[in-house]
């Protein structure tokens, strides 16, 4: 195999599995109650999903891995990448919260929101500072 072949190949695996798990990950976002009531299995599991909580709490050490590659490599490109998608879940994770604070007291929101919209915050900063070095890097690359 080449190394343009491998190149292709990897490429190709990466789409697919991109749209794989864009297509489930979606679903449970925007149609959650469709997701769990027609998701073979999903309703089979208990009230108290311990599997969902479960596959979040993984997504999570997921994502952390990224950024902690990102960091130890300090390479902009794998930042860029990272980011986006930390700030995709910070971002739908700060929007779900703050619709839903129905139960909270004043102070659990204020709590609530702050801290996830800190969160939100941070990774744009970052976002934008590693956007920037990219954007030095391409033309010393030449």
């Amino acid at each position: 195999m080449t190394l343009e072949s491998a190149r292709r190949w990897l490429r190709a695996g990466l789409y697919t599995l991109a749209a794989l798990q864009t297509f489930v990950s979606a679903w449970q976002y925007f149609r959650p109650r469709s997701f769990y009531d027609d998701f073979p299995t999903v309703r089979l599991d208990p009230p108290y999903n311990e599997h969902l909580v479960t596959d979040v709490g993984g997504l999570g050490l997921a994502l952390a891995a990224t950024l902690l590659i990102a960091a130890v490599l300090n390479d902009e490109k794998v930042a860029l990448a990272s980011l986006t998608g930390y700030l995709i879940y910070a971002g739908t994770h700060f929007v779900f919260h703050v619709t839903h604070f129905g139960n909270f007291s004043l102070g659990e929101a204020l709590g609530v929101g702050t801290g996830l919209g800190i969160e939100v915050v941070l990774a744009l900063l970052l976002l934008y500072t590693a956007r920037l070095l990219h954007r030095a890097a391409v033309p010393a690359q030449r």
